[in-house]
């Protein structure tokens, strides 16, 4: 006897039991396509590969508390189970986690680096520095348009006003943000004014968002550093190997700026009474007006000693500076007498009539002799005698010029001559004759010597040509 056929809703119900029994745990690798968020804030889309295509859905509990957000066109790994949908007798995937390709892999890479740099001792705590109780300046390392870096701000804006923050940007995410978050680092440290403590903060993501807080430039660079560090990256649940390594952990960047700084608030609470500050605020200022009566007292006398010694050596120097001025004088008056004595000597006059002298001794000579004389070497000596006659007023002319010229030439060197042409002489305090302006200062006191004297000046600016 045959069976009574089953109904619609039967075999829909024997199908669904089979399925959930079957697949009530599975794990799907494939693409996002039509994703669509209702108001409701279910998810529902479709995972497909080259060949085949399933419906999905992630309810809205559910993706609260997705690490990873689902993006069309992304392909994921789909954690979950099958579900049939009665009214409709369709199947689809209900979905209880979503991790990225490769996620599996990165956890192991996680557990591998971990264990490593923890055998370098890069996570031990007597390596971690401590983290000042009240900083005046802080460091931040993150992306200048990252919402972690706005959260930071806002916290640090209940801070004490005077506290200096300075960013210092660089990449949170990717492939070259581990060498800008190196480099960024290295900035903050090669500062004049370099900060207290540096905050590394970074907002939520899934586990390749964050990985780049795994690499192991950053892990060394924050082990190396010589300022405290305090890592805020992702929410509370995630956990980086930067996380591990910095001298103090934050659960959010919002809290990273909470530890780095107690608030206005709090240092109100911790400041003494009103009263007591008053009165210490008093007795230290007592104490600083007595200081600084005393300090002037002695300012003032320590001022007259300069002065008294200053206008002392000023005298001294003076009495030098006139002594060595009228020994120079003399010597330029020496030097002038021998060379006018010198001047006599090859004047000439004076030569000329030494040679006239000279000339008329010889004729009388020449007459003297001339009875022993025949008359041929009478006429050769006639003429010789003209010749030297010519030669002897050529040569006194030539003289005459050459003693003219040097005579111009030392009167031109005369200094007493050139200082009565309205002409100065600059000597320095140590009686250095001055020929350029290079070799003054301002302040410099300089002697001008005159033919009749000399004045002291002082330079009060220069002005160099060429």
């Amino acid at each position: 006897m045959n069976a009574a056929p089953l109904t619609v809703t039967e075999l829909t119900a024997r199908i669904k039991q089979v399925l959930e029994q079957g697949f009530s745990q599975i794990e799907v690798t494939g693409e996002i396509s039509r994703l669509t968020t209702p108001s409701s804030g279910h998810l529902y889309f479709t995972v497909k590969d080259a060949h085949a295509a399933i419906s999905a859905v992630v309810w809205r509990t559910t993706a609260l508390r997705l690490k990873t957000r689902p993006k069309e066109g992304q392909a994921y790994v789909f954690i979950g189970h099958l579900s049939l949908y009665e009214p409709r007798g369709s199947y689809q995937l209900v979905i209880s986690r979503i991790e990225a390709v490769g996620a599996g892999r990165l956890a192991a890479e996680f557990e591998q680096r971990k264990q490593m740099f923890a055998e370098r001792g890069w996570f031990d705590a007597e390596h971690k520095l401590p983290v000042p109780q009240l900083p005046q300046h802080i460091g931040i390392v993150t992306s200048a348009t990252a919402a972690a870096f706005e959260d930071v701000k806002k916290v640090l804006t209940t801070r004490p006003s005077w506290l200096n923050i300075t960013l210092s940007p660089c990449l949170v995410q990717g492939e070259k943000a581990a060498e800008t978050i190196v480099k960024a680092l290295q900035r903050l440290q090669t500062l004049d004014h370099k900060p207290d403590v540096i905050l590394i903060v970074r907002g939520g993501g899934s586990i390749e968002d964050l990985w780049c807080f795994n690499d192991e430039r950053i892990i060394q660079a924050i082990y190396e550093s010589n300022i405290p560090i305090i890592s805020g990256v992702g929410h509370e649940i995630d956990t980086t190997l930067t996380d591990l390594v910095a001298d103090m952990r934050a659960a959010t960047p919002s809290n990273a700026a909470e530890l780095a700084c107690p608030a206005r608030e709090t240092l109100r609470q911790r400041l003494p009474k009103i009263s007591s500050m008053m009165n210490s605020i008093t007795r230290k200022l007592q104490h600083v007006r007595q200081q600084l009566k005393h300090l002037n007292q002695n300012q003032y006398q320590a001022f007259n000693r300069y002065q008294d010694n200053l206008n002392w050596s000023l005298e001294r120097l003076n009495a030098k500076h006139q002594k060595n001025y009228r020994k120079h004088l003399q010597q330029y008056h020496n030097r002038l007498r021998a060379l006018n004595i010198r001047l006599q000597q090859q004047e000439p006059n004076q030569l000329l009539r030494l040679d006239t002298q000279l000339f008329f001794a010889l004729k009388q000579r020449l007459f003297a002799s001339n009875t022993f004389i025949t008359p041929k070497k009478k006429r050769n000596l006639s003429v010789k005698s003209h010749q030297l006659h010519l030669l002897q007023r050529q040569q006194l002319q030539s003289n005459k010029q050459h003693w003219q010229r040097l005579h111009q030439y030392l009167q031109a060197m005369n200094p007493n001559h050139v200082l009565q042409r309205g002409y100065a002489m600059t000597t320095d305090q140590h009686n250095n004759i001055i020929s350029s302006t290079r070799n003054l200062k301002k302040g410099s006191l300089l002697h001008l010597h005159f033919h009749d004297g000399f004045a002291e000046t002082e330079v009060l600016q220069t002005h160099h040509q060429g």
